[in-house]
């Protein structure tokens, strides 16, 4: 079994481009590109995202690895906090927290034992926590001055996907699609030999502040 450390790495360096039902039929969104003049349709759909400082809800993990033929699912709870990061709280197949700022990555496992990476380290940490808090923020100009932008909407859903600018995250993550209706329902990603990952989000609950224990990790 890889070990919590080596599996975050994993988790946050892949990606996915993966079915899903009732969004965008796979490929369709990369044909829909944004101009930087054509934001505000984005900027309405993040907007009942950003009247909470905190939302809270499940989360279930799905990365498939092609080296060992295996395909790997966690389960657990997840944070988001408006302004200060994300934290993922990892219940099954093992009990883990890993928190992800614009500054890094805090990994602590169930005995408290607690593994630290910069920003300046890993580019890819920095930008995903960017990319998160852009939605919850409503910042679609963040999102266009990372990357390029498309945007799909049927109805109640929508999807965003992202290709970067920069080569050098491009080296790690090929594109990121983020898909819900009234929230954040889906994150998927892909890393820069496809591998894939999928992130699927529910039971959504708004709050005002962070715990003892999330302040711990994210405020820091």
């Amino acid at each position: 079994m890889l070990s919590p450390m080596k599996f975050a790495t994993i988790l946050f360096c892949a990606c996915a481009l993966l079915a899903t039902n009732g969004f965008s039929a796979e490929g369709e969104i990369w044909k829909h590109p944004v101009k930087d003049s054509e934001s505000t349709a984005i900027d309405s759909t993040f907007a009942p995202m950003t009247a909470h400082k905190v939302v809270r809800g499940d989360f279930k993990q799905t990365k498939f690895i092609a080296q060992l033929n295996r395909e790997f699912v966690s389960v657990g709870k997840f944070t988001i906090a408006n302004g200060n990061g994300l934290l993922w709280d990892t219940e099954k197949p093992f009990a883990s927290q890993l928190a992800i700022t614009e500054s890094g990555m805090v990994q602590q496992n169930a005995n408290g034992t607690r593994s630290e990476v910069s920003a300046k380290d890993n580019v890819v940490f920095a930008q995903i926590a960017k990319t998160i808090q852009s939605v919850f923020s409503g910042s679609t100009a963040k999102l266009q001055a990372g990357f390029h932008v498309f945007f799909d909407r049927h109805g109640k859903t929508w999807t965003v996907g992202l290709v970067p600018r920069e080569s050098s995250v491009k080296k790690a993550i090929q594109s990121i699609e983020l898909s819900g209706s009234a929230w954040l329902e889906r994150i998927k990603l892909v890393d820069g030999s496809g591998s894939p990952l999928l992130y699927e989000l529910s039971n959504p609950k708004p709050s005002s502040e962070l715990t003892v224990k999330e302040k711990a990790l994210l405020e820091k």
